[in-house]
């Protein structure tokens, strides 16, 4: 594994994105290569206040979308501002953006405007509803999408009403594919058409894509996929109590509820045939339930998974913020990070996957604002190649 090889060091991206979705987008690119320069007004990007009131807009969510990436401080709206933008324009191959209307469209340089004289740029635009049609102008956040996808309506107890997903769930799923979106449409620019393209993505509309099986299975069945009872509090609605805390198990198969039984000493239910079949398990649920939900409490969350994991039976223990950094799963797959230009040397989430021999590098915390402007500038005012090296480059 080389460390020094990057999968995609000879791209450069231009983030103009003030959106959680666009700016993991963007931080997925720039941890594995690419050259993300943010272009940032004179106030800064708005991301960096959005948890904090600090003048150097500096807290964690700013920290963790913006790492690995360059910061260029750049008022467009002024003449030489626009100049400059023009000439990195010409540097890079993706734009990002993610206003309503385009911000782009209001400096006169939308795709249209720019394709005949970029043929092979790539622009993308990450919104919450979507370019040029009747809710476009309308604003919205993780709970928002999480209501209006339907996502809500499922999550949580009837008796308590919807519940949105955890943590900006939306943004970061929207995020991921609009990289996979964009890398399809660079390798089409590079190895196909020839043409740099225009994608738009809704987060309203990757929520709803992927609430699909919920939503085909109501619409197919005409019974509308509902929360579950709080009252329900059984393996079927969701994990239940062990020694230690909370488990899930899954029993949707033969013989995951055969060799589950056998690892809860429920020796006689594990040899009873007619509950290897889905439709008369779950008729019978009197007949089990209560047994095997009695024989995990007599367990801690560990150990248990261990055992059930030795067999391939589809299970879980309930993990909490703090034990992920001490899971010995995660350390020795070499998951967190540390960064030498941290001062507060907290542990970081490390790679959604793993290259062989172009790995996910996480190299520097966030940038302050404006920190590389005469970096930048240098480069782009004296070299027509520099952004875009393979040997070096920014």
């Amino acid at each position: 594994m080389n460390q020094s090889v990057k999968a995609l060091d000879d791209l450069v991206i231009l983030d103009l994105s003030t959106s959680i979705a666009a700016a993991w987008c963007t931080r997925l690119f720039a941890d594995f290569g690419a050259k993300v320069v943010v272009i940032e007004p004179p106030e800064g990007n708005s991301l960096r206040h959005l948890v904090s009131n600090d003048s150097e807009g500096s807290n964690l969510l700013t920290d963790h979308l913006l790492s690995n990436k360059k910061s260029l401080q750049l008022d467009i709206e002024s003449t030489d501002g626009r100049v400059l933008f023009l000439d990195l324009i010409d540097k890079c191959d993706v734009i990002v953006e993610s206003s309503v209307p385009s911000q782009l469209e209001k400096y006169g340089l939308g795709f249209n405007d720019l394709h005949d004289s970029f043929p092979d740029l790539v622009v993308l635009s990450v919104t919450p509803y979507g370019q040029a049609n009747e809710y476009s102008f309308a604003p919205a956040n993780s709970l928002a999408i999480a209501a209006r996808s339907g996502w809500a309506s499922i999550n949580g107890f009837e008796e308590k009403g919807p519940l949105s997903t955890s943590s900006n769930q939306s943004a970061y799923c929207a995020g991921v594919l609009a990289y996979g979106a964009t890398l399809a449409a660079i390798f089409s620019a590079r190895q196909e058409s020839g043409s740099g393209q225009y994608i738009d993505i809704s987060e309203f509309e990757v929520m709803v894509s992927n609430f699909a099986p919920p939503a085909l299975s109501s619409e197919y069945s005409g019974n509308i996929t509902k929360q579950k009872s709080m009252h329900e509090t059984n393996l079927l609605a969701g994990p239940v109590p062990v020694q230690d805390g909370h488990f899930a198990l899954t029993l949707s198969r033969a013989h995951f509820f055969r060799d589950a039984m056998m690892v809860l000493g429920l020796e006689d239910l594990a040899e009873n045939l007619d509950l290897h079949e889905t439709w008369y398990r779950m008729a019978h649920k009197d007949l089990w339930m209560g047994r095997v939900q009695d024989a995990m409490s007599e367990w801690t969350r560990e150990e248990l998974f261990d055992e059930l994991a030795l067999r391939r039976v589809v299970a879980g223990p309930v993990l909490k913020m703090d034990e992920l950094v001490e899971n010995v799963h995660l350390q020795e797959r070499g998951f967190w990070n540390l960064l030498r230009d941290d001062p507060l040397q907290v542990l970081r989430p490390g790679a959604p996957f793993k290259l062989s021999e172009t790995p996910w590098v996480l190299a520097h915390k966030a940038p302050d604002i404006g920190q590389h402007n005469e970096e930048l500038t240098h480069m782009i005012l004296h070299s027509s190649n520099a952004i875009k090296s393979h040997d070096g480059g920014i």
